[in-house]
């Protein structure tokens, strides 16, 4: 009896053992069949790339209908109370008609405290670089000279963050819209 357990005790030695020296040399195995199937699928894998679509132009009248229809809707939701105030509204719909390009790439602060912190925080929050990035200013009077539009890429099309907008004698924040 003691024969068959030293020939068990054994027989189990060696099978652990077997099975230690297996699993050491099988990491390497399957290493290099794993890269073995790599290299065999990567000429044949078609890589599907997509291209956001381009910034569009700050002169662009496109871009100015879609700002002018985004803040006629907000506008509606949010009627000025003062004759005067609508006056405003109505005259800064009517100048918001062109747009020149400004630099995104060292605006500061001093130049507008609003805009510069969007354009911080839409790269921050975003993960965009100053490229990525089109901001545009009003070339209109009646306040539209202080309304920006910045532009920024999501997935295949562009949105449109109105900034600086002043309305009802308060500051607007998240206006936005997406241009297709």
């Amino acid at each position: 009896m003691s024969n068959l357990k030293f020939f068990l005790s054994l027989s189990l030695f060696l099978a652990l053992a077997g099975n230690v020296k297996a699993n050491e040399q099988e990491p390497e195995v399957q290493e290099e069949a794993q890269v073995a199937v790599v290299e065999e699928l990567a000429p044949e894998t078609n890589v599907l790339e997509v291209k956001a679509a381009p910034r569009p132009e700050c002169s662009d009248k496109k871009l100015a209908e879609k700002v002018v229809e985004t803040l006629t809707g907000y506008q509606k939701e949010h009627p000025s109370m003062m004759q005067i105030e609508r006056r405003r509204d109505i005259l800064l719909r009517r100048n918001l008609t062109s747009f020149e390009e400004v630099a995104v790439e060292g605006f500061t602060s001093k130049q507008d405290f609003n805009v510069a912190n969007a354009i911080i925080m839409t790269k921050i929050n975003k993960g965009l670089e100053d490229s990525d990035l089109r901001l545009c200013k009003g070339k209109g009077g009646a306040g539209a000279a202080q309304v920006y539009i910045l532009l920024y890429p999501v997935g295949e099309g562009n949105v449109g963050e109105i900034i600086n907008l002043q309305s009802s004698g308060e500051e607007i924040k998240n206006l936005s819209f997406i241009y297709d």
